[in-house]
């Protein structure tokens, strides 16, 4: 970390401390589950403040203490002084790794496979192109296609997630776009690492990747992972100058305005989780619900907790990992909330929170469909051709 770095850090825990509301646990997701000061943003913040001034010496309770928020930044919605609690709270997480504090024992492995493989999942390289048998001839020809559909590692490695992969790269075959695929070519974005604070491989891993998509020629990357999107977007900085980065939603949101893709029908009732990443970080809301409202006889219903104020569905920032029973409760509570909506379908935009929220649903016996948006507007396309 640069020093202007650690003195931000340092900053946004002492005006925390100073401010001394705690406002901010009201709308903690963990802090919600487990009602323990140390967890919350506020807590979290006076350790943070402890730690700079030598009243602490982070030992493992500091790094528990650290790997326990979900970066969610929902509980900056409840600061009135816009406290960026998340901000200050991955890089303190940085900052514990370069002094050289072990590894939580959960995240060793995250790490090794990152690593060794390249990928969090421990998938061999090859494993990329597994969900892509029908799609070889879109193999990107450098310097000759204009838009890259970027996968992801979750979406093209976890077998129960391949449906999306294929979902997106069928609309954008029905649009007529002509676009490419990196396949086993495809590198991982760093989101994982770079939650996790370790710096100098994150760096490697994207520089490494934005030359690699530099290379491609492309004008347009498009993304259906909201981690790998505000990676690419936000924390490459200026090293995709020049190429357009989109989530899928926004793509898909352009080709339903422009009559490229027209929705069919379907009578259902559906409400909508907003991704973390994609949300509150990136401020996207509009478009998935443009996509949602062309669907005739769809009707979306929002939970009380929506839009900025959405609740983490628990799966991010090496949270599932560490401490899956806490993430387990703060899925299970958001399919609770969208069971109270009366929908049939639950439907979202990311692959962290498709995985934890469908378990949720499953162990907890609902009957709520959670659904991947770009599967369920192949679903409608599909069926209004039929």
């Amino acid at each position: 970390m640069t020093s202007h770095e650690t003195e931000k850090m340092f900053e946004i825990a002492e005006t925390c401390v100073y401010c001394r509301c705690g406002c901010c646990k009201d709308g903690c997701p963990m802090y919600s589950e487990l009602l323990e000061e140390s967890i919350s943003p506020k807590g979290r913040n006076e350790l943070i403040r402890a730690v700079g001034k030598g009243i602490v010496e982070p030992d493992e309770r500091t790094m528990r203490i650290a790997y326990s928020c979900l970066l969610c930044k929902r509980d900056e919605f409840s600061c009135g002084a816009e406290i960026k609690n998340a901000d200050a709270t991955e890089a303190f997480r940085q900052y514990l790794v370069e002094r050289g504090m072990p590894l939580l024992p959960e995240h060793e492995l995250l790490i090794k496979n990152i690593d060794n493989y390249g990928n969090p999942w421990g998938e061999p390289k090859s494993a990329r192109k597994r969900w892509a048998k029908d799609f070889q001839k879109r193999r990107l020809v450098r310097g000759g296609t204009g838009t890259l559909y970027y996968v992801g590692c979750t979406f093209s490695l976890d077998r129960t997630l391949q449906e999306s992969a294929r979902a997106m790269a069928s609309l954008m075959e029905a649009s007529g776009e002509s676009y490419g695929l990196l396949l086993d070519e495809e590198l991982c974005c760093g989101s994982t690492i770079k939650r996790l604070g370790h710096a100098d491989k994150y760096e490697n891993i994207r520089a490494a990747n934005a030359k690699v998509l530099r290379e491609t020629g492309v004008k347009r990357i498009v993304t259906a992972c909201s981690g790998c999107f505000k990676t690419l977007k936000q924390d490459y900085g200026d090293l995709l100058d020049g190429i357009e980065i989109l989530h899928s939603t926004q793509y898909l949101a352009r080709l339903v305005e422009n009559g490229r893709l027209r929705p069919g029908q379907l009578s259902a009732k559906a409400t909508y989780h907003d991704p973390c990443h994609l949300g509150r970080h990136a401020g996207l809301y509009d478009d998935p619900r443009s996509i949602l409202g062309a669907i005739k006889g769809l009707q979306l219903i929002e939970m009380k907790n929506s839009r900025e104020l959405s609740r983490c569905c628990g799966g991010g920032a090496g949270v599932k990992t560490a401490y899956p029973e806490i993430s387990r409760k703060a899925a299970l509570r958001r399919v609770k909330e969208a069971e109270r909506t009366g929908a049939q379908l639950l439907v979202t935009t990311c692959p962290f929170c498709v995985q934890t929220l469908r378990a949720a649903a499953s162990e907890s016996g609902s009957k709520l469909e959670v659904v991947e948006l770009s599967v369920l507007l192949l679903r409608t396309i599909a069926r209004k051709g039929g």
